[in-house]
């Protein structure tokens, strides 16, 4: 699916991508091996033996998709040769600026016309003990909001409207402490400066190793110092983790566990999605991840809206292994030397003859034996992870980084802190 966001003339007067180790050399592999890579990755079970993570919650891993639509999307390389990076077109803007959810304010289809300082929502809906809100649609039932990848399944669906209710929310938060006539703007500011600190504070504070968290926290950036354009090894490998993470069955309510691609196929949100079933409340009915390792659910090996009858054009996990060796991506082997990090040895590739690891599937087994057993990534995919968000919210004019370094939230159930659990309270009180 396409954004509607960005203006159909664009400029290419300054690439959209880069490589963050321009020095090493792309690793080739064929095609055929490659996919012999992928069958390895199936996971016929629907769960790990050894149990999920015990601290990535099902919603913080899918948070982790809706990142990913809020700062990128490129379709362009079609898995044909290799492109440089400057015929590679990002259709989203690299700052973390939810452009997936404010669009333009030209757009005008996206706000309230009886209180334009205001996104609007759509249908409400409601059972015996809840009420919720689904996203505008229009008459064939496709939502309207700047990125319709945010409407995919019933959980992205719903952190949009969560999102959505969170700004309105906020309207009404400011226009009781004052009524300035800016109040649109001071909303949308005091979103993002909290969605920033979810970022950080539960996102990458969760799924990287602790040592080059505090490290990069503390110390900066050391490889990505400007965020000129989007790192290939961090849209194309490391950010590409969550389908690790993905599970085949989700639990969204008491009554209801869904199949992954289940979630995809509805026009309407006629079901309510407990979020106490994908956040930790602490009445031990969350969901969490899988853990991050090199298995991938069965599910995602024969995805059920691409129609090919090729296998491999249906497997997710060939084409982020083809995607890799598109973009020209050096092995995780010599990433992790240039990192001065440990090199793994990694058996499959060893088995298959290959001259190195692909980037991806490296970052993957060395969660496994560096990350505490899949619990978090290890040093090499930690390190792109914190330093591509962290430069790039530390460059944006718009994120408390930049504009406000010590600011800490006041809205949590704890003054200082902030977690999606604030997040739910605070959005949907009414």
């Amino acid at each position: 699916m396409h954004s509607h966001q960005n203006p159909t003339f664009t400029t290419r007067e300054k690439a959209h991508f880069l490589r963050l180790f321009p020095e090493l050399d792309p690793l080739d592999v064929q095609d055929n091996r490659l996919w012999m890579l992928s069958q390895k990755m199936m996971d016929y079970g629907d769960c790990h033996p050894e149990g999920d993570s015990t601290t990535i919650t099902n919603g913080l891993a899918i948070f982790g998709q809706w990142l990913a639509h809020d700062m990128t999307f490129e379709d362009n390389s079609r898995f044909q040769g290799r492109p440089e990076n400057d015929f590679l077109q990002n259709d989203r803007t690299i700052n973390l600026d939810l452009d997936c959810l404010y669009g333009q304010k030209t757009q005008t289809f996206y706000y309230d016309h009886q209180d334009t300082d205001k996104l609007l929502l759509g249908k409400q809906f409601s059972d015996a003990n809840h009420h919720w809100y689904d996203l505008q649609r229009n008459k064939q039932c496709i939502a309207i909001i700047p990125d319709a990848r945010n409407d995919e399944n019933f959980i992205v669906s719903r952190l949009q409207v969560l999102f959505i209710r969170f700004h309105n929310r906020m309207v009404d938060y400011l226009r009781r402490l004052s009524c300035p006539p800016n109040i649109f703007q001071m909303a949308r500011r005091q979103v993002i400066w909290h969605y920033h600190w979810l970022i950080i504070h539960e996102y990458l504070h969760k799924m990287m190793d602790p040592e080059i968290f505090r490290s990069i926290m503390e110390n900066g950036c050391r490889y990505y110092r400007r965020p000129v354009a989007m790192p290939l090894e961090f849209s194309g490998a490391v950010f590409r983790v969550g389908h690790s993470q993905t599970r085949g069955r989700n639990r969204i309510s008491d009554k209801l566990n869904k199949q992954l691609f289940e979630l995809g196929f509805f026009s309407e949100m006629e079901q309510y999605v407990d979020w106490h079933y994908l956040f930790d409340f602490g009445d031990n009915k969350v969901q969490y991840a899988r853990k991050i390792d090199t298995k991938i659910d069965r599910s995602l090996h024969n995805i059920p809206f691409i129609h090919s009858n090729d296998r491999r054009e249906k497997s997710l996990p060939y084409r982020n292994l083809k995607r890799g060796e598109v973009y020209g991506l050096p092995s995780g082997e010599d990433v992790a030397r240039r990192l001065s990090f440990p090199v793994i040895e990694v058996e499959e590739s060893r088995k298959l003859g290959f001259p190195g690891t692909p980037l991806w599937f490296y970052i993957l087994r060395e969660a496994e034996v560096l990350g505490n057993n899949g619990k978090h990534l290890g040093p090499v995919g930690s390190l792109i992870l914190g330093e591509c968000f962290m430069t790039i919210m530390q460059h944006d004019d718009q994120s408390y980084l930049k504009l406000h370094p010590r600011w800490q939230p006041t809205i949590g159930r704890q003054e200082g802190k902030f977690d999606f659990i604030d997040l739910i309270h605070f959005s949907l009180e009414e």
